[in-house]
C-alpha cells in the first residue's frame, strides 16, 4: 500500500496517468449536440438528426475492436499508453494485479440471434473493458521512491528496525474470581514454524518482491518518447553488474 500497489495510494498515482478531462463532459456534450441537432428543422421538413451521417452516431462493436472507443471512455493518454504496453512486453510478478494480457477490446458483435449488439450492451462492454484494464495497470513511482526502494531491494540503503514493544503484564485474579476468567487451556502447538526472524536478508528480499512490481517513467528527450524502467530488471542489471565486478 505504500508502494502504490493496491489501495489509496495506487488510485492516486494512477490518476496522474489519465485522461485531465472528465468522459463525462464528453458525453454531455455529445447529448447536448444531439439534443439541438434533434430540435433544428430544415427546409425539407427533416430533422439533423434525421441527415447526419453515419459517422457522428455511436460506434458499434466492430469499430470498438477496431481501435474507436472514445465515444464511450476516455482515450489512454501517452504515458498510460507507453506503460500499457512496456507492461505487455515485460508483464512484472502479477503477485497484487491481475496479467495484462492486451490493450484493445474485444467484444462480441453479434448477439445470441445474430443480429448486430445493441449499443447499449457495446456501451456496458467498453466500460468494462476499460476498468478491467486501468485495473491491471502498475503505476509508476515517484524517481526518488522509486530510488530509494532501490536501495532498500539492493542492500545499498538499509531501513532501522524499530524495536518491538514489550507486553503489559496484567495482574492475575486471586480467590473465586479466578475461576470466572479461567479459559480453557490451548493445546501444545509449535508456533516456531510460523515464525521468522526479521533479519537484514529477510527484509532486502521482501523489498525485492514490491520492488519488481514498481515502475519508473522518465521522458526520453533524444527519442521524443516515455521511457519506462521496471524494478525486476534493475535488479537484475545491478546483480549482473555486481557478479561481473567480483569475477573481474
Amino acid at each position: 500500500m505504500t508502494y502504490g500497489r493496491v489501495g489509496r495510494r495506487r488510485r492516486e498515482l494512477l490518476g496522474r496517468l489519465l485522461s485531465a478531462r472528465p468522459h463525462q463532459s464528453l458525453e454531455k456534450e455529445c447529448a447536448g449536440e444531439t439534443a439541438h441537432e434533434d430540435e433544428t428543422i430544415n427546409d425539407a421538413g427533416r430533422t439533423a438528426a434525421d441527415t447526419r451521417s453515419t459517422s457522428t452516431k455511436p460506434p458499434g462493436a466492430r469499430e470498438v475492436n477496431d481501435g474507436s472507443w472514445t465515444h464511450y471512455v476516455p482515450d489512454f493518454t501517452p504515458q498510460l499508453q507507453a506503460l500499457l504496453q512496456s507492461q505487455l512486453q515485460h508483464p512484472p510478478p502479477h503477485l497484487t494485479r491481475p496479467l495484462l494480457r492486451r490493450m484493445a477490446p474485444r467484444l462480441e458483435e453479434l448477439n445470441a440471434w445474430k443480429r448486430p449488439m445493441p449499443l447499449n450492451r457495446v456501451k456496458n462492454q467498453t466500460k468494462d473493458w476499460y476498468a478491467s484494464t486501468l485495473a491491471r495497470v502498475h503505476p509508476p513511482l515517484p524517481t526518488q521512491e522509486w530510488r530509494r526502494l532501490r536501495d532498500l531491494a539492493s542492500g545499498a540503503q538499509s531501513e532501522p528496525q524499530v524495536p518491538r514493544r514489550k507486553k503489559v503484564g496484567n495482574p492475575a485474579p486471586a480467590g473465586d474470581d479466578a475461576l470466572l476468567f479461567r479459559l480453557p487451556e490451548l493445546p501444545p502447538t509449535d508456533r516456531s514454524r510460523d515464525r521468522h526472524a526479521i533479519t537484514p536478508r529477510y527484509m532486502r528480499r521482501m523489498w525485492a518482491t514490491v520492488f519488481a512490481q514498481c515502475p519508473v517513467m522518465e521522458w526520453d528527450g533524444e527519442g521524443g518518447k516515455w521511457k519506462v524502467t521496471w524494478g525486476e530488471h534493475a535488479l537484475h542489471g545491478l546483480r549482473r553488474r555486481a557478479k561481473e565486478s567480483v569475477e573481474g
